[in-house]
């Protein structure tokens, strides 16, 4: 199964967050650290382990050597893990070794970005994990300046990415059909316009389905649809539009996920995903 509308975000590379780095580092040091510019010298150096405290998935590992570079200060990191690597009380993930004070600095922005990279992750896993035959699907309901890691986090739990961005495929959604006119319109008009992009039709009732069937997008998004109306849908689009793949979306529950996992491949658009994620808790313990 194809982890992903478009192309999913596999890898990130520095270029994806060391804008968020810098920004993090001058929000939080923009006159250095008075506790630990008072108490300590430059000149003491420690080790300090990257410890996950809870169950869970790895992830966003790459952000630190951007940061030790961008922080100026004589630090080393020594990886034991890597990206989606599962995670249980007790496990090292790796060493921070060098500056006393340069560590101190950087440990909240640290944890910030993978506590929050490996939350999102690990929520990904579960509910993958717990539905495997579903394309759990993120959205584009992320922190701004986080998407492509938020995304990329999804896609190391197990989960699928719909699409990046506005320019990545098209959605049609009720305000853009009212005003083409009809769906068939709307359709026919993003097709001519953007050929060979993928068009993914959003319709909220049993009513709009020969209409959206007719228009042939890529994706029909059943939004919304009571468990009823979502088998009629399915059983109508796999029998007249097999090529059609069929996504579902709005108030997901996990009774939700249980009925729909009995219709193989079936995407489920999740903004829990990344819209509401705790916190991994991952600590930095100097010894």
């Amino acid at each position: 199964m194809n982890r992903g509308y478009t192309t999913p975000v596999t890898s990130i590379t520095e270029k994806d967050f060391e804008s968020l780095v810098q920004l993090a580092l001058e929000e939080d040091l923009p006159a250095g650290d008075i506790t630990t510019d008072t108490l300590f010298s430059v000149e003491e150096s420690c080790t300090a382990i990257l410890l996950a405290k809870e169950e869970g998935v790895l992830c966003g590992l790459s952000v630190i050597p951007c940061l030790i570079q961008k922080s100026k200060t004589n630090v080393t990191w020594s990886q034991i893990l890597e990206d989606g690597a599962p995670l249980s009380k007790g496990t090292i993930i790796g060493e921070l070794k060098g500056s006393l004070v340069g560590i101190l600095k950087m440990e909240r922005i640290l944890l910030n970005f993978i506590q929050y990279l490996s939350g999102i992750a690990t929520n990904a896993n579960r509910v993958a994990k717990q539905f495997p035959n579903l394309l759990i699907l993120d959205t584009r309901k992320t922190l701004p300046g986080y998407r492509k890691l938020a995304k990329y986090a999804v896609y190391t739990g197990g989960g699928a990415n719909h699409r990046i961005n506005l320019s990545d495929m098209a959605m049609l959604k009720d305000n853009h059909i009212t005003k083409a006119g009809s769906i068939q319109s709307a359709v026919q008009m993003v097709r001519q316009k953007n050929p060979g992009k993928k068009i993914e039709l959003e319709i909220d009732g049993l009513s709009q389905l020969e209409d959206a069937i007719e228009s042939k997008p890529d994706i029909l998004l059943l939004d919304n649809f009571s468990d009823g109306d979502t088998e009629k849908a399915i059983y109508i689009l796999k029998d007249k539009a097999p090529e059609i793949r069929i996504e579902c979306s709005g108030g997901i529950t996990p009774d939700k996920l249980k009925f729909l996992s009995k219709f193989e491949g079936i995407g489920v658009s999740m903004g829990y995903l990344t819209h509401t994620v705790k916190f991994l808790d991952i600590s930095l313990d100097i010894k």
